[in-house]
């Protein structure tokens, strides 16, 4: 008889992939239903020690002898008995995966018995320590996510790894006559860009595909590799924003209502976070969708709820090595599929650019400024402020790149982040911050700043609150959205610009923008300066 128990079996199933083949069990009852699945699965060559301290050693030794080994323990302080075997193992490179048993998290530290906190307890001498998740709802993909990280870790750096299992009580759980089927993919991944098999097996595999896709996100260093990937895009599909690609195509606009015929069946993503979220969620439900991620560090960092492998080099390497294969050799699979992304890309250019410039609006503002910068002679870096004006970046920004805080996409800090950047620069080159009313005064102490010079220009795009909450679904049912939510204020900026010997500039019509982003762009000063175009609801 079989616990259903999905991470469980999720777990079982991959450690037989990996080829984790000898696991040592420890006695007791938390652990019991991974012990009886392992059992029942017949599969494995499974060795009961009960005092988990020796275990722990036998375990290492199994793993000295057959390159990997496992060992199952309950909840409770029997895990740290294994602590010294780990710490061995650790300073040996042995790949020894501990899988500890816990208790519901809604009993950790409220008294009940056998438990303690257990995840992180080893996170001195682990190469990776991975929690499954007991809440409510389907968590196979993210189950599946981190046995596979754990498990691919412990083999590919011949460290030892934690699995933390929280589990219900064997009298809870549903048993069945076989092993309940689960959903589980083994995530490949490729150590080295030099191991050249793989790699060209993998482009392979991707210009073999019907409609295959490229999706960068924030990147600093593909800008300068950007004839390449240039070259890469006559090919092939890719997604990508100013923050990474100063040729960027917008596409934010159509993907919610983009036909299923634009759908791909294979993606290859490198870099951060992307600003348009969209793309997560209608490409996460697309069924029979390969993902595989680039990433130097072997990072299994993927947002389609989708990874079947991660290649260990750069985007550049990636890029470069991409444009070596395109020839007239290698034409692109599915025609159909290339123009009809490309139409999408021009007709949502089209639609941006016919915008009514007659009414002042943070998007006429953004458009206009960056139409005026084009004509610039000398050299300038453009920093954009999260929420909404990175958003309008992502429209309007294209032929150069763009800086923004994507880490963690806070409008936190955006200001200080710029007038740093600036600082750094030399006196001719130029640092334009677009940004927000919130953010701005967020983070006004950034003016209050002796390093600042005259090479620091500032759009702010005041409405007063903070715009991005008009779109969000579901908040137009909000009471008191605006006071409580959207942070509505009165504020301007005159005064923080006057305390802090700041030119001010503000525009309350669409002519008054247009001379202040002039005036901006061509004014020759060593103070820092301000245009603060005051938006109406």
């Amino acid at each position: 008889m079989f616990y259903e128990e999905d991470k469980v079996n999720i777990l079982i199933a991959l450690l037989e992939e990996y080829a984790i083949r000898n696991i040592v069990l420890c006695p007791g009852s938390r652990n019991a239903i991974i012990v009886n699945n392992i059992l029942e699965k017949g599969s494995f060559n499974y060795y009961p020690v009960t005092d988990e301290r020796s275990a722990g050693f036998f375990a290492l030794g199994l793993a000295q002898r057959c390159d990997a080994s496992a060992i199952v323990v309950t909840s409770g302080s029997a895990m740290l008995n294994v602590a010294p075997a780990i710490v061995e193992a650790y300073y040996q490179k042995l790949p020894l995966i501990v899988i500890t048993a816990d208790r519901p998290q809604e009993d950790i530290d409220q008294n009940v018995g056998q438990t303690m906190r257990q995840y992180g307890a080893f996170s001195n001498y682990v190469a990776r320590s991975v929690n499954l998740t007991d809440a409510m709802g389907s968590n196979a993909y993210y189950h599946n996510r981190l046995i596979n990280e754990a498990l691919t870790v412990a083999l590919s750096s011949s460290r030892p790894v934690h699995i933390n299992v929280p589990l219900p009580s064997p009298a809870e759980c549903i048993q069945s006559v076989s092993l309940p089927e689960v959903i589980y993919n083994k995530v490949t991944k490729i150590e080295s860009r030099y191991d050249e098999d793989e790699l060209s097996h993998l482009v392979d595999d991707f210009f073999n595909a019907e409609c295959p896709l490229i999706i960068i996100g924030q990147d600093n260093n593909l800008h300068n590799l950007q004839s390449r990937l240039d070259k890469v895009k006559e090919n092939v599909v890719v997604l990508s924003e100013p923050l990474s690609d100063e040729h960027a195509h917008p596409y934010a606009g159509f993907i919610d209502t983009m036909p299923d015929s634009m759908q791909p069946d294979f993606i290859v993503y490198m870099g951060g976070t992307t600003v348009c979220r969209s793309i997560n969620t209608r490409f996460s439900s697309i069924p029979n969708l390969k993902v595989w991620r680039v990433d130097k560090d072997g990072e299994f960092s993927s947002p389609f709820r989708r990874l079947d492998g991660v290649i260990c080099c750069t985007p550049v390497d990636f890029i470069t090595e991409l444009s070596r294969y395109i020839s007239s050799d290698n034409p692109k699979k599915s025609e159909v599929f290339y123009q009809e992304w490309q139409q999408a890309f021009a007709n949502e250019q089209q639609r941006l650019m016919s915008i009514d410039d007659t009414r002042l609006s943070a998007a006429s503002t953004v458009k206009y400024f960056e139409e005026q910068l084009e004509d610039m002679e000398y050299d300038y870096y453009v920093h954009y402020a999260n929420s909404t004006s990175v958003r309008l970046a992502c429209q309007y920004a294209y032929g150069h790149k763009i800086w923004c805080n994507r880490g963690v996409n806070g409008i936190d800090g955006s200001l200080s982040t710029a007038a740093g950047f600036a600082a750094s620069c030399s006196a001719d080159e130029m640092v334009f911050c677009v940004i927000g009313d919130l953010s701005f005064f967020y983070d006004q102490n950034a003016l209050w700043n002796k390093n600042l010079h005259g090479n620091l220009r500032i759009i702010l795009l005041n409405d007063n609150h903070g715009g991005i909450f008009d779109n969000v679904k579901g908040l137009e049912q909000c009471s008191n959205r605006d006071s409580f939510v959207a942070g509505r204020h009165s504020a301007d900026a005159r005064g923080i610009c006057t305390q802090n010997d700041i030119g001010y500039l503000s525009a309350k019509t669409v002519d008054e923008m247009h001379l202040g982003i002039v005036t901006l762009l061509t004014a020759e000063t060593e103070r820092p300066m301000l245009l603060e175009v005051i938006l109406k609801d």
